[in-house]
């Protein structure tokens, strides 16, 4: 019971003075997600009333099944524009059909979530790379941003893509309705003034009721203010969607990137608590909760879903202990949907924009990004081509891109890994590369150091390098200090027997220090006879070498 319902566990053991903190963190959540999902919604395509679903069933289960304590579990905007991004192919904006395949995709997500628990691939959220991340993210936060802006300036702006949805709304500006901009611009005000000065109030729950009573004191719908009308109020019913196997097989391999998104995002924000707190969470579990979480919203109308990163650390702030706050969090949704509905009726969509403005300008952050040009270029060169994937084509294209210019970047570095000669440091006595300053070499013998695993892609680099050391230096050994080589495959097992037949032809003497036991074992088998040239140290080696 406990291994998959870890809340059974956690209420079982729970202490009345966890409580306190408990229910004071749902009220924060619960005054930060009513307004967020909505806003979120519109960035999904969806009705408001789904963001509302959206941030109820998925969190249900998620606190019935996931290990984390401390994560929120609803809609984010990085997903959302992930999913109407994996559905807009198919289906017009606005239209029936992008809400049915946006719940279709949910479902989806949810299987290949829940797959990947069963099958114990815990480990796919390693894919996305942290420059990866950084570029998807900021990339994500300007498309958001962009898409918002239409709303806050009473035209609406379209393009596919980011630059063309750019230049059609700087087309649009000479159109802009005034009244709608002044209310946008005064809410991004009050959201920023009161996050400065008072952040402990729910900004975005006081943005949304004093734009609701702005609206019924000056008679803004009237002046041209659009709002958000009627939202249905009630529960969420289960429907079981209309299988479309056609738009099924068009939506699993989105499908399949969202969900590592999802599960990469959510499983790093589980850590991050998690650590904090002294508490472990299971990977493999977490991509079952996440997979239930939106198996269950995409049967009661919802989007996909995945952790909040704002939201989880408001309520880390105002002192959750346990994921019963998560099941008050609940509670308070489901009296929002049966009884408050109508008081958003007047809500401004100039206010939901900025709502969803403000809570992604904080990611657009191109400083983290330019710090990796100095640490390593093939890490900035996979977050500005996440980034410009992002942009010039779509959400989903641009983090693919991303993943595959990282997995091209350890490739090189695989198949072209550092080979560098190494020499005597005069001081030490250790070894060190020959080029640094001081390092002696020794005469006669060659060091060479292969950092990487000894493979068919690579070992001709190792070889190119020896024949060009003898060609240079005519030496009479070439040792390889081999700490670094993990394995070697049968290919290259077979090389280094057909290096060492050429060496021994020259006359030269083939040895290897701290040889691991597999690569070792590679070698052997190989045929490749260690007996007397196989040594535990590099400096044993020399030693003996250098008298021949």
């Amino acid at each position: 019971m406990n291994r998959f319902f870890p809340i059974a566990g956690t209420l079982g053991d729970y202490n009345e003075p966890w409580f306190r903190g408990d229910l004071a963190a749902a009220i924060t959540v619960w005054a930060i997600v009513v307004p967020e999902s909505m806003a979120y919604a519109s960035i999904a395509g969806m009705p408001a009333e789904t963001g509302l679903y959206a941030a109820t069933v998925p969190l249900l289960l998620y606190a019935m099944f996931g290990t984390s304590r401390r994560i929120t579990v609803g809609p984010s905007a990085a997903v959302a524009a992930l999913s109407v991004a994996t559905v807009a192919p198919l289906a017009a904006a606005g239209s029936d059909e992008l809400v049915a395949f946006s719940v279709l995709l949910a479902l989806i997500v949810g299987v290949v979530l829940v797959l990947a628990g069963f099958a114990r691939l815990g480990i796919i959220a390693d894919f996305l790379s942290e420059p990866v991340l950084k570029g998807f993210i900021v990339g994500v936060a300007l498309t958001i941003t962009l898409g918002q802006l239409g709303k806050l300036f009473g035209v609406e702006s379209e393009g596919e893509g980011f630059f063309t949805e750019l230049f059609d709304l700087i087309g649009k500006l000479p159109d802009l309705h005034l009244t709608t901009l002044v209310v946008g611009a005064a809410c991004l005000a009050a959201l920023f003034l009161l996050d400065r000065f008072l952040p402990r109030i729910p900004a975005a729950l006081v943005v949304v009721v004093l734009s609701i009573v702005a609206v019924k004191l000056f008679d803004l719908e009237d002046a041209g203010v659009h709002v958000a009308g009627e939202i249905p109020a009630g529960l969420p019913s289960l429907v079981i969607p209309s299988l479309d196997w056609a738009a099924v097989s068009a939506l699993i391999p989105g499908a399949i990137g969202v969900a590592i998104v999802v599960y990469g995002e959510s499983m790093a924000l589980a850590k991050t608590f998690g650590s904090r707190h002294s508490e472990r969470v299971d990977a493999n579990q977490e991509l079952i909760a996440l997979g239930a979480s939106n198996v269950a919203g995409g049967l009661f109308g919802a989007f996909v879903t995945d952790a909040s990163s704002s939201r989880s650390a408001a309520a880390d702030s105002a002192g959750q202990e346990t994921q019963l706050s998560s099941l008050i969090v609940v509670g308070l949704l489901v009296v929002t949907l049966l009884f408050l509905m109508a008081l958003f009726s007047d809500l401004p969509e100039a206010a939901l924009g900025a709502i969803v403005v403000h809570s992604v300008i904080g990611l657009i952050r191109f400083g983290p990004m330019r710090a990796l040009l100095d640490r390593n270029r093939v890490d900035f060169l996979a977050a500005v081509t996440t980034l410009l994937g992002v942009l010039v084509f779509d959400v989903l294209a641009g983090l693919m891109i991303g993943v595959l210019v990282s997995l091209a970047g350890l490739m090189s570095r695989a198949v072209r890994p550092r080979i560098a000669w190494l020499g005597r440091d005069p001081n030490s006595q250790s070894f060190i590369d020959r080029d640094r300053a001081g390092a002696s070499v020794v005469d006669g013998v060659s060091i060479v150091r292969f950092e990487a695993e000894l493979f068919f892609a690579n070992v001709g680099s190792l070889r190119d390098a020896v024949i060009a050391e003898i060609a240079d230096r005519n030496p009479r050994v070439v040792v390889i200090d081999a700490e670094a080589i993990s394995d070697i495959d049968t290919t290259a097992a077979d090389e280094l027997v057909k290096l060492d037949d050429e060496l021994h032809r020259q006359g030269i003497q083939f040895a290897v220090a701290r040889l691991t036991s597999k690569a070792r074992f590679a070698m052997t088998t190989a045929g490749l006879d260690l007996e007397g040239r196989d040594y535990a140290r590099v400096s044993e080696a020399v030693h003996e070498l250098s008298k021949l």
